[in-house]
């Protein structure tokens, strides 16, 4: 479904109508939006298509070895409105300068790959049929629990035909669909009177995952009645074993920032042979992963998307470049342009912002810990955290920590009790020799699992600070 667009885009449509002397770009989006949204076990709301065309331009001027650059943004596809996008990137361009000896635009799209793995086809051809069928099905699943209920969720997919022309002859758009699901499982009820408990699952998907989540419904249910008599996590630096669905939420933000042609200006990136982690672990950013929730034929540049190998076998290796960071370097970009990440925006108007590096799919290949039985018995004895609120990684020192929303205690290679409230933290990366997150690492597991933007398997943190009991 991927394919080269032709003058009827949008992106084409502007292109059209801009006679520049200097380089510029256009990334447009046509949106689509289907949403349903429920209360308990009954639908509270239904609507969509919410739909909405609009672009972004960005304009180059080179001077005295820098890169002046300004971006503005619209909904107006008329040629006045063309033009007032147009004079406004121009004058914030003057307050807006990097230090880019040049601008190397993508002049041709990428070499065909094969299918890539980014549109349900289900959702694209039956939206609205198809997020029904998924919500009746989840609802129906908690048939004949007694004491745990769904609280409230939403269901929120998004049909993009994503396209990009530039100064250099680039023409090219590509569709790609995305599912948002957020849901609240409450347990109550039982004889020892305790307050009741609440398990939270936020996803982001390429697709419906229908039997997935409905099979996934028994755990979530325990997870919430285990809230009700968990209790608090021991205090020290101990042993701390975490599901992909943990590592998504403290990894990628910090990969992304720190293998970054911008981390290198500023002069934090980690520099090629630099030990990171142990000899095991190797990392890559994958903007071709199947079903990767950034992947994509194109970065949002128009640069062809690729792997590259950021830490292999525990040694820093590449980086990730986008146009301009690549001109300050005299290097080729690495299609890891990325826009939506100033505002939070992924799937949903990500043409309001100009693009900054970034990492697509950050992958961590899988090792020889075994399943995830394997890792916790090597753990010994430590935690499991299923869910951790509110991580907030940094970007720049890579420093994390959260609250332990549930987890549970691993006494003699076992699960145990569950345990709740407390913290977690460390950092991610550390100059070579010091204690991280990274350096820490003890078993990686066998399978890898897609969770958001990191496939990753289970891993078995040696050392993480706990400040629980």
């Amino acid at each position: 479904m991927n394919r080269s667009s032709s003058s009827s885009e949008i992106a084409g449509h502007v292109a059209d109508r801009l006679h520049l002397a200097n380089p510029w770009e256009v990334f447009a989006e046509r949106i689509r939006r289907y949403e349903i949204h429920f209360n308990g076990r009954e639908i509270e709301l239904t609507r969509g298509p919410l739909a909405l065309d609009g672009y972004g331009i960005r304009l180059f001027f080179g001077t005295d070895g820098h890169t002046k650059h300004g971006f503005q943004a619209s909904t107006d596809l008329s040629d006045a409105g063309v033009k007032a996008v147009v004079e406004d990137a121009e004058k914030l361009s003057r307050h807006s300068e990097f230090p880019a000896k040049r601008v190397a635009l993508p002049s041709a799209p990428p070499a065909e790959r094969g299918e890539l793995e980014i549109v349900d086809r289900r959702l694209w051809d039956r939206p609205m049929e198809s997020l029904r069928d998924h919500v009746e099905r989840l609802l129906a699943a908690f048939d004949g629990k007694r004491h745990a209920a769904p609280s409230f969720g939403s269901v929120r997919a998004t049909l993009t035909e994503a396209s990009v022309a530039n100064s250099a002859g680039l023409r090219f758009s590509y569709p790609h669909t995305t599912v948002d699901f957020e849901l609240a499982v409450k347990a109550f009820g039982g004889p020892e009177g305790r307050p009741p408990g609440e398990y939270w699952v936020n996803e982001a998907n390429r697709r419906l995952e229908t039997s997935r989540v409905v099979g996934e419904v028994d755990r979530w249910c325990r997870f919430a009645e285990d809230v009700r008599r968990a209790v608090p996590p021991p205090t020290g630096d101990i042993p701390v074993v975490l599901p992909s669905s943990m590592v998504t939420t403290i990894l990628p933000i910090v990969i992304g920032s720190r293998f970054s042609g911008l981390a290198r200006l500023r002069g934090i990136a980690p520099a090629a042979g630099t030990r990171l982690g142990v000899e095991k672990l190797t990392i890559r950013d994958d903007g071709r992963h199947p079903w990767g929730i950034s992947s994509s034929p194109i970065d949002d540049e128009g640069v062809g998307h690729g792997a590259r190998t950021l830490i292999d076998h525990g040694i820093a290796k590449e980086l990730l470049y986008n146009v301009l960071e690549a001109g300050a370097f005299e290097e080729a970009p690495t299609g890891n342009g990325i826009r939506g990440t100033s505002f939070g925006y992924r799937d949903w108007k990500r043409f309001l912002t100009p693009p900054v590096a970034g990492a697509t799919t950050v992958v961590i290949e899988p090792g020889d810990g075994g399943s995830d039985d394997e890792v916790i018995e090597a753990a010994g004895d430590g935690i499991w955290v299923q869910a951790l609120g509110w991580a907030v990684p940094d970007p720049i020192s890579s420093a994390f920590g959260g609250e332990i929303r549930i987890g549970y205690r691993i006494r003699n290679g076992k699960l145990a009790e569950p345990v709740r409230g407390g913290t977690m933290g460390g950092t991610v990366l550390g100059p070579e020799g010091s204690p991280s997150m990274l350096s820490s690492v003890a078993e990686i597991g066998s399978r890898a699992v897609l969770s958001d933007n990191l496939s990753s398997p289970t891993l078995l943190i040696r050392n993480l600070t706990v400040a629980g009991a």
